[in-house]
């Protein structure tokens, strides 16, 4: 009897350095599933939710920290969601999961 065994290769994509991104980024994707299931505990009675608004929030933010996961594993990290160019680095210190540069989100505020 022989044992087949399946290997699947993943394009490794996240370059030098972007390690501490994925590390920020996964820390912070800890700490809000952590606040999510704190939220759903218990302790809070059915109807009562003020902080309901709080749970959209965080669920939100998780998205963003998703996407900005995926983009980083994809090699796309960085890249502006809407027009491809280069996010400032600084904007991305400030936030890593920004996923676009400064002019598209200052047309998408415009428009809203």
């Amino acid at each position: 009897m022989s044992t087949q065994i399946n290997t699947v290769t993943v394009d490794s994509s996240v370059r030098p350095g972007d390690g501490a991104v994925w590390h920020r980024l996964h820390s912070e994707r800890e700490d809000i599933c952590e606040a999510l299931l704190k939220e759903d505990a218990p302790e809070h009675e059915p109807g009562i939710r003020a902080a309901n608004w709080h749970c959209e929030l965080l669920q939100a933010r998780l998205r963003k920290v998703d996407k900005a996961l995926d983009r980083l594993m994809t090699g796309r990290y960085g890249e502006c969601h809407k027009c491809g160019n280069w996010i400032e680095d600084t904007k991305l210190n400030f936030d890593p999961a920004i996923a676009f540069c400064l002019d598209c989100w200052g047309r998408m505020q415009t428009v809203h």
